[in-house]
C-alpha cells in the first residue's frame, strides 16, 4: 500500500500547487474534474489489489486503466514538481500586492507561465508514455579488448534486462526480444535481472527464453525484483527448465565456462546484493558475492561477469573481469541530449565506462515497470568482442 499512498499524496501536491498556480482550479467543474482523475488513477492501483491480483497483476481491462493512472500520476508528479517553485514566487508576489509594490508586467508573466505547468506536464506524460510503448530498440556495440584471445575476436553477446513481465510488459514482447537476439545470431544470450513482476505469467517466460537458438544458450542472473516478487519460485522455475534441458541456465554467485573455437570463455554471475529494500548490506554482500562468484577463477582466462546492480562493477575489475554487463538503473528512463536526467542516482548510470583493463555496459533495460521513457529508449542490446591492438 506505500505505492498508493504515494500516488496520492503526489496528488494532493499537484491540486495544493494548481490552486496557487490556477485558482479556478478550486470551484466548479474544474474542481469535479480533478478529483475525478485523481480518483481514477489511485482506482487503477487500488483495484488490481482489491481483486486479489497484487500490484502487477493482469485482468481484462486493467492494463488500459493502469496506463491512464501512470499517464496522470507521472502528469500529476510533473505539476507538483515543475509547480512549486512558481507556486512560491506567486505566493510572494501576492503578498507585495497588499503593499503596492508589486510589478503589475512581472505578475502577469509569472501568471502565464504557472498556468502553462499543466499543459506542460500533460504534453511530457503523453509523449513519454509513448515512447515507453513503443518497444525497444536493438543497439549494436563493439567491445575492444587488448589480449583478447584470436579465437575470441568477433565473439558475438546479445543482452536482455530489466523486462518487468507483469501490467505493461506480456511473454510475446520477451519472445520477441530472444527472436531479435536469435536473428541476429548471437554465439550467447544473457539476461541480467529484474525478469518478471507478476508470477502468474512465469511458465510462459520461461517458454519464452527457452526460444533462445544461441549455440552458447541463455546464461541469466537474479536482480532486486526476484528477491521482491518470489525468490522461491523463480528459482525453481530456471531450475525445472534446466532439468528438462533448456538452453536456459541461471548463475547465482557462481561461474561457468564456455568453450569457442578451441578457446575458454568464463562467465561470472553474481547475485543481487541487498537484502530486502535496505542497502545498509550492499558493500557486505557485493563482497561476499565477489568471493563466490570467482572462486577459482584465474585473473588470466577471459572473463565476462553479469550483474545486475551496476556498482559490483570495481569488484570485477579487481578480479580480472575484462567486460561487465549490468542493467539496473533503466538508465534513469529519462535523459536529455543524451545525458540521464537522475544521473546523481547511480555512479554508473548508463552506456560504457572504464576502469583499468575492464569495461561495463549499463543497459538502459528491455522493459519497464511504468511505461514511461524520454531519451532513454528500451534496447536489446548486441556485443561484438573485437582484440584491441
Amino acid at each position: 500500500m506505500g505505492r498508493v499512498f504515494f500516488i496520492v499524496l503526489v496528488n494532493v501536491g499537484a491540486y495544493l500547487v494548481l490552486r496557487r498556480l490556477w485558482p479556478g482550479i478550486q470551484e466548479g467543474w474544474r474542481r469535479q474534474v480533478f478529483l475525478g482523475m485523481s480518483g481514477l488513477s489511485v482506482t487503477a492501483f487500488v483495484l488490481p489489489l482489491v481483486l486479489g491480483l497484487g500490484q502487477h497483476g493482469v485482468a481484462p481491462g486493467l492494463v488500459p486503466l493502469k496506463l491512464f493512472g501512470s499517464g496522470w500520476f507521472i502528469a500529476a508528479g510533473l505539476v507538483a514538481l515543475l509547480g512549486w517553485p512558481l507556486a512560491l514566487l506567486h505566493e510572494r508576489r501576492a503578498r507585495e500586492v497588499s503593499t503596492e509594490v508589486v510589478n503589475m508586467q512581472r505578475r502577469n508573466l509569472l501568471m502565464g507561465v504557472g498556468r502553462a505547468v499543466p499543459v506542460l506536464a500533460v504534453g511530457t506524460s503523453s509523449a513519454g508514455m509513448v515512447a515507453g510503448a513503443s518497444g525497444f530498440e536493438v543497439r549494436e556495440v563493439e567491445v575492444r579488448l587488448r589480449g583478447l584471445p584470436r579465437a575470441l575476436d568477433g565473439f558475438r553477446i546479445g543482452q536482455i534486462t530489466d523486462v518487468h513481465v507483469g501490467t505493461f510488459i506480456d511473454t510475446q514482447y520477451v519472445r520477441a526480444a530472444v527472436e531479435a537476439m536469435n536473428a541476429a545470431k548471437v554465439d550467447l544470450q544473457v539476461m541480467t535481472g529484474d525478469l518478471i513482476d507478476d508470477l502468474e505469467q512465469l511458465g510462459e517466460t520461461m517458454a519464452a527464453l527457452e526460444t533462445c537458438r544461441a549455440p552458447h544458450g541463455m546464461l541469466a542472473i537474479l536482480g532486486n525484483h526476484e528477491h521482491w516478487r518470489g525468490l522461491r519460485p523463480i528459482r525453481e522455475a530456471y531450475a525445472e527448465s534446466a532439468r528438462r534441458g533448456s538452453p536456459v541456465r541461471l548463475l547465482v554467485d557462481e561461474s561457468h565456462v564456455l568453450e569457442h573455437a578451441g578457446e575458454r570463455l568464463r562467465v561470472v554471475g553474481v547475485d543481487y546484493p541487498m537484502s530486502g529494500r535496505s542497502m545498509k548490506v550492499k558493500a557486505e554482500r557485493m563482497e561476499r558475492s565477489a568471493e563466490l562468484a570467482f572462486r577459482g577463477v584465474s585473473p588470466q582466462e577471459t572473463i565476462l561477469c553479469l550483474t545486475h546492480h551496476p556498482d559490483f562493477f570495481p569488484l570485477a575489475v579487481e578480479r580480472g573481469a575484462r567486460l561487465t554487463l549490468a542493467g539496473h538503473t533503466h538508465g534513469g528512463q529519462v535523459a536529455i541530449l543524451g545525458m540521464p536526467l537522475f544521473r546523481f542516482a547511480f555512479d554508473y548510470m548508463l552506456g560504457r565506462y572504464r576502469r583499468g583493463n575492464g569495461q561495463l555496459y549499463v543497459s538502459g533495460g528491455t522493459g519497464h515497470w511504468l511505461p514511461f521513457r524520454l531519451g532513454v529508449p528500451a534496447e536489446v542490446t548486441l556485443f561484438t568482442l573485437r582484440a584491441e591492438a
